[in-house]
């Protein structure tokens, strides 16, 4: 048993004791029996202080055979016989201290005899003991098993949140791969082998900034960034003039924590259902700015508009937008929102939002990697 038990059941005891002591003082005095301080706390350590092994035994008795709805047909008849053999060991205790206080021993079959008559006498009063004992160590063992399924539970759930979230991860990068290599492949059939290489070089870039970023909840939006211009510089070996980036983000909301990849398959996105469906040149914008809070991001292009730009299925969209709602609603609950909507005169809108939270994730300057025309 654990040394804080003893002596919490040995100083309760003990406090006790000393308002029986101080009652049987007041008491004499009240009523003309003077009764000294000192036997008045003699005559109280020997009625008390047996108490203190007999709750012991009763706090290790209620730990090891508990009473529920389950157990009670078996451990409620252990307890009955457990409050005899207690109430009649305590009294032996009382009977042994008078004696002992007393310089005498009138044998052990009148002790067993005396602790078994004042047992009975006090019977009402071992088991009120008894059974608050027995039912504060209960309550107290049944709080802390609550308390440690909570926190298993808390712990269960936030490793399936953040396994969900590597899964949702693991489905973004395939995706975004799966286009570059097809990007390259058009590329080498078409004769620009230079251009191949040059996007080979900047995919292993990308590659670089993709283990690094991921390997965290949350980064930077700066780092975010930086893996939106890998990306596109990537996309810019296809379209060459025909795309035009601005990326327009405000100092302060450069250091706000996004989740890696996030901004990623929504300008690709842009670039497969904007650019890529138009004839002419198209125009991405990507603008950051903290209002109220939040951090607000706009990922915009002059395509043909939200019904082109999510596959024809309208604002639900495809496979990269569903993973990214999931993980914004994974990491920030419903303290965020994916919104997609037309774009005047054409075009569609992205717009994030999501807590404006730093992170203590330390990069580089980058403000000269974010031009106003690219």
């Amino acid at each position: 048993m654990k040394g804080r038990i003893v002596a919490g059941v040995s100083a309760g005891w003990v406090i006790v004791a000393a308002i029986v002591a101080s009652q049987a003082v007041l008491e004499g005095a009240m009523l003309g029996n003077a009764v000294t301080a000192s036997a008045a706390i003699r005559s109280a350590l020997i009625q008390i202080v047996p108490w203190i092994p007999v709750t012991l035994a009763v706090i290790a008795l209620a730990t090891r055979f508990p009473v529920n709805s389950r157990t009670w047909r078996r451990h409620l008849p252990i307890h009955l016989l457990a409050l005899v053999a207690f109430v009649w060991i305590e009294n032996v205790l009382v009977v042994t201290g008078y004696w002992l206080s007393q310089s005498t021993f009138n044998g052990f079959v009148t002790l067993a005899r005396e602790g078994a008559r004042w047992a009975i006498l006090r019977a009402h009063i071992a088991v009120l003991v008894y059974a608050a004992v027995a039912g504060v160590t209960q309550g107290i063992a049944y709080y802390r098993a609550a308390r440690s399924r909570e926190l298993n539970v808390a712990r269960l759930e936030s490793q399936l949140a953040r396994a969900r979230l590597d899964a949702l991860n693991a489905q973004i990068r395939p995706h975004f791969l799966f286009n570059t290599l097809h990007t390259i492949g058009q590329l080498w059939r078409s004769g620009h082998a230079d251009e191949a290489d040059a996007v080979l070089d900047h995919l292993g870039a990308l590659f670089q900034r993709v283990r690094q970023s991921t390997e965290r909840p949350l980064v930077s939006l700066r780092e975010e960034l930086d893996m939106v211009l890998a990306y596109l510089a990537i996309e810019k070996a296809r379209f060459r003039d025909r795309m035009t980036v601005e990326i327009d983000a405000d100092d302060d909301a450069l250091d706000c924590a996004v989740p890696p990849l996030l901004l990623q398959p929504i300008v690709e996105n842009a670039v497969r259902h904007g650019i890529a469906r138009t004839s002419d040149s198209g125009r991405i914008d990507v603008r950051a700015r903290i209002d109220n809070g939040s951090l607000f991001i706009h990922v915009e292009d002059d395509g043909p508009g939200p019904a082109g730009a999510c596959g024809g299925n309208g604002t639900n969209g495809g496979t990269g937008l569903a993973n990214t709602r999931e993980r914004l609603a994974q990491l920030f609950g419903s303290n965020q929102r994916l919104e997609i909507a037309a774009r005047l005169p054409a075009g569609t809108r992205v717009t994030i939002v999501v807590p404006a939270t730093s992170t203590d994730t330390e990069g580089d300057d980058a403000g000269s990697r974010f031009p106003r025309d690219g």
